[in-house]
């Protein structure tokens, strides 16, 4: 009989979709062969072909040869990076031209990288385990603050938790948020959710593990994946470096104050505190995690309890189911 608490089996991720354009069936076969069992494979056999497939349905990376009859894959490259929809793809070129010229142009005309035939398989496969991984790493961080988003964020944890590493999260969230972005604009907003980040990532250099990861959620929202030894003193330090920075972003007027009196959505006129953070911790400790969601699930019922509380705090998840 399954346990209440117990979190449902998620579906196995779906492959990362790769798109082969070259006109030799032999090289097709060979790279089909070595990259089927954990991606799935698109053939095209010419440029025309490979940009029509490309444009429908923008996969994750594309091989690309570069000698081809029609259009070649210089001409196939400088089409696809003109295209919003594959304009971010990250393109790897199999070339035989081992001249430095070649390689140079496919470079300039929006390739990633190049692989020279006769190409090991071994190169092959690590070249695009690089590249997507990298896309990833890209694609999701945040426009504001730089640091890796949510894609990134949910792999680590769960290479964590299936690895049976000794894992503790941190949520970092803020408080009274949204009466300083109605009080003083989103672009000052902003600039404190910048200065969240400054501190975090100053934190977790000096009083983290040398193996631990920094996320932007989203807005006001950050992860710190990091170990149980390590979480209390990351979390004192945050708050204690946040609490000393952040009356600057106020009025003197409001500092004097102590609050700032912003109107509610029916106009009233209320008290908001100045913001302060709320951080919540879940560790596996003392109960197996299993997932990202279950991870996020229950910090968000710590982080619950943190924000009814004056000022800035943190709590550990300390049930054992």
């Amino acid at each position: 009989m399954n346990h209440p608490d117990a979190v449902p089996p998620v579906a196995d991720e779906p492959k990362r979709r790769i798109i082969l354009i070259d006109d030799d069936p032999l090289i097709r076969q060979l790279v089909v062969r070595a990259l089927a069992d954990e991606y799935e494979m698109v053939e095209a056999a010419s440029g025309l072909e490979g940009i029509a497939e490309a444009l429908i349905h923008p996969p994750d990376l594309i091989l690309l040869d570069v000698m081809m009859p029609g259009m070649d894959g210089y001409d196939v490259c400088n089409h696809l990076r003109q295209n919003s929809a594959t304009a971010m793809v990250p393109i790897i070129m199999l070339t035989a031209l081992d001249q430095i010229d070649s390689k140079v142009l496919g470079l300039r005309t929006g390739a990633d990288d190049y692989i020279t035939k006769p190409f090991d398989l071994r190169e092959l496969r690590t070249r695009v385990e690089i590249h997507l991984r990298r896309s990833l790493r890209d694609l999701s961080a945040s426009p504001l603050t730089g640091l890796p988003g949510n894609p990134l964020i949910e792999q680590v944890i769960a290479t964590r938790i299936n690895n049976h590493e000794p894992l503790a999260v941190l949520y970092i969230d803020l408080t009274n948020f949204k009466a300083y972005n109605d009080e003083y604009g989103w672009l000052k907003g902003d600039q404190v959710i910048k200065r969240l980040a400054s501190i975090v990532v100053d934190v977790v250099t000096t009083s983290g593990a040398k193996t631990d990861f920094i996320g932007h959620v989203g807005g006001d929202d950050f992860i710190v994946v990091s170990i149980p030894d390590r979480a209390t003193a990351i979390a004192e330090a945050v708050i204690q470096r946040f609490d000393a920075a952040i009356p600057e972003y106020y009025s003197a007027e409001t500092r004097a104050r102590g609050y700032s009196i912003v109107t509610d959505r029916r106009g009233k006129p209320f008290r908001a505190p100045i913001a302060s953070v709320a951080i919540a911790i879940i560790t596996n400790e003392q109960r197996v995690l299993e997932h990202p969601l279950q991870v996020a699930t229950l910090a968000a019922e710590v982080k619950k309890r943190v924000k009814s509380q004056r000022g800035s705090h943190f709590a550990f998840d300390r049930r054992h189911k």
